[in-house]
């Protein structure tokens, strides 16, 4: 079959590619040089225990990944996760739990935040001082990195143990290199309305899912990765397949 379009890696967003282009009618071919699709997305079963390898969850503001399990027919699936859900953040080799009520890892509670023993006195001061800080004017409001938004909104400490693990973790990237607007643009958006983001989450905590904000599925999310698989057209997907030369 002839073809215009090349697709490089068969990780969820080749997968997703493919889905879209094969949804339109239009031909592709997907090469992958691994003999497996699905990238990082992976599943293990372990000792009657499902283990998610790469990503664990699917986050509800962020509502594609949703959105793509109820075309695939997997909506009535998704289920919360397990309650109370408490991410851990290791700092100098020991866990320390996120403060209660943090949204993205920002506080929205004041006791939870100020109890903490994740950041140090100086990094919660530091954080505290969004309260104060003006939002970015408009004429600045170019692109800005991860890294950089958290530095300038709650200083280093919540770059290194917020931005990095959490939001960084989320896509398996440079925090230093992530763009701020292409993947939280909520973010950037509450900044400009509230001026303070601690303000804003807390003006929001009300519009939280009352269950939660992750959801999964019960077989993992590599359930998500082999749905997709199982509609493309297996002539089109190529694995063990490395591509050299473009």
């Amino acid at each position: 079959m002839e073809c215009k379009i090349a697709i490089v890696g068969g990780g969820i967003s080749g997968l997703s590619a493919a889905y879209e282009l094969q949804r339109r009618s239009v031909p592709y071919a997907l090469f992958e040089h691994t003999g497996r699709l699905g990238g990082v997305v992976r599943t293990d079963e372990i000792d009657g225990f499902i283990v998610d390898g790469g990503p664990d969850s699917l986050l509800v503001q962020k509502s594609e990944a949703i959105d793509l399990c109820h075309e695939l027919g997997l909506g009535d699936q998704l289920v919360p996760t397990c309650t109370p859900r408490t991410a851990y953040i290791v700092r100098g080799k020991k866990l320390f739990p996120l403060p209660e009520a943090s949204i993205l890892g920002i506080p929205t509670k004041l006791i939870p935040f100020a109890t903490t023993d994740l950041m140090s006195l100086s990094g919660k001061l530091h954080m505290a001082l969004d309260l104060l800080k003006r939002a970015r004017p408009n004429k600045e409001l170019s692109d800005e990195s991860v890294a950089d938004f958290f530095l300038r909104r709650f200083g280093r400490q919540a770059v290194d143990y917020i931005a990095e693990p959490l939001l960084a973790g989320i896509h398996a990237g440079d925090v230093d290199r992530l763009s701020m607007h292409a993947l939280f643009p909520k973010l950037v958006e509450i900044e400009r309305r509230h001026r303070s983001l601690i303000l804003g989450f807390r003006s929001l905590r009300a519009e939280q899912p009352q269950d939660g904000p992750f959801r999964s599925l019960p077989g993992g999310i590599e359930e998500l990765t082999k749905s997709l698989v199982s509609t493309l057209f297996s002539e089109v997907l190529h694995c063990d397949t490395s591509v050299t030369h473009l």
